[in-house]
């Protein structure tokens, strides 16, 4: 199902609030920028703005059912399969209480569940060949009151995620992705950043460049290290065990620079917090191999869960099963790519 984004629009008012919660990655916010600049145009609204990872969408929505916005979109959100109860659970509760809910995604979790999200009055906007900015950018940035603007930030997010190559527009992407991965790029720089484009219409500031190059200068000495790590050095893939190490949120880049740099399936396994072992994967273009669907069933044996795209995913196990991940992942990639 395809919600319409105008017959939305026409059950609102001017008095009426609404919410977005949007990764905090480029394409997320992007998209979000778009889906604000859209509702702000049409209908008046200044919308909120929260930022979530898939594993605690539900506490933010657990958040807004304190008191619910009339509407909220959702976008760049994933479904993590481990906490799918409780993002159900708080679903239902603000549906119950006349939110009207909207999901704009791409990954192929949230389209596996989408029979359920119909039964629970959730309706989706879903594509599988794009991303999230691909969605804005065809359906509300023609309503924004800048289009061309808006496309272009849209466009930002599908390079950011791969959808698009646009050589105009790649090196402020690039920057733009870099200082979101930051270490100081909290959730107020990431909601300043949005205002910025959906008010004063501009691409990129001085503190964007600034945490850009923070990043870059951090992500060089996470790499050395983690190179250090190494415990699996295949044909086509690499394995790295980097549990005691602090990534500081950078694992998902350290794997990608490192997979395109060698031309192998990278995995990283580390401890985000004291909980938890986590393993993100990336997959150079030059390999065939469906991140997504070798790691979720591998990770469903443990009694984990996660969820990602083909070449791009994370899975997540507790934390004393951290030796049992990495062997599993050992002999997943000697038998699919040694």
């Amino acid at each position: 199902m395809v919600y319409r984004f105008e017959c939305l629009l026409e059950m609102m008012s001017t008095d009426s609030r609404a919410a977005v919660i949007a990764h905090g990655d480029l394409d997320g916010l992007a998209s979000a920028a778009t889906l604000i600049a859209a509702l702000k145009r049409v209908k008046g609204l200044r919308a909120e703005l929260l930022i979530a990872q898939p594993y605690n969408l539900y506490t933010k929505l657990t958040e807004l059912a304190v008191k619910p916005p009339h509407v909220l979109l959702i976008t760049d959100l994933g479904i993590d399969e481990a906490t799918w109860g409780s993002t159900r659970d708080a679903l239902t509760r603000l549906v119950s209480r006349g939110c009207r809910i909207t999901w704009v995604d791409h990954h192929v979790s949230t389209s596996k569940l989408a029979p359920e999200f119909l039964v629970k009055g959730v309706s989706i906007l879903y594509t599988s060949s794009g991303s999230a900015s691909t969605l804005a950018r065809e359906v509300f940035a023609p309503l924004t009151e800048n289009p061309e603007f808006f496309i272009k930030i849209a466009r930002m997010g599908e390079i950011a995620d791969g959808v698009t190559v646009d050589d105009e527009l790649a090196i402020v992407a690039d920057r733009v992705a870099a200082a979101l991965s930051a270490p100081s790029a909290k959730e107020p720089f990431k909601r300043k950043l949005v205002k910025m484009w959906v008010e004063e219409q501009r691409l990129i500031d001085d503190e964007v460049a600034i945490k850009a190059e923070e990043f870059e200068r951090l992500l060089a000495r996470k790499i050395a290290h983690v190179k250090e790590r190494v415990v699996a050095d295949l044909e086509k893939g690499l394995i790295i065990d980097a549990r005691d190490l602090k990534l500081s949120g950078l694992a998902g880049h350290i794997a990608s620079r490192i997979a395109n740099e060698k031309k192998k399936v990278t995995v990283i396994v580390f401890s985000p917090n004291e909980r938890e072992a986590v393993a993100t994967c990336r997959v150079p273009n030059t390999v065939e191999f469906n991140a997504l669907q070798e790691l979720s069933s591998l990770v469903s044996k443990l009694g984990g869960g996660g969820g990602g795209l083909s070449r791009a995913a994370a899975v997540r196990v507790p934390r004393e099963m951290g030796d049992l991940l990495l062997n599993s992942l050992c002999e997943l990639f000697r038998a699919k790519l040694g």
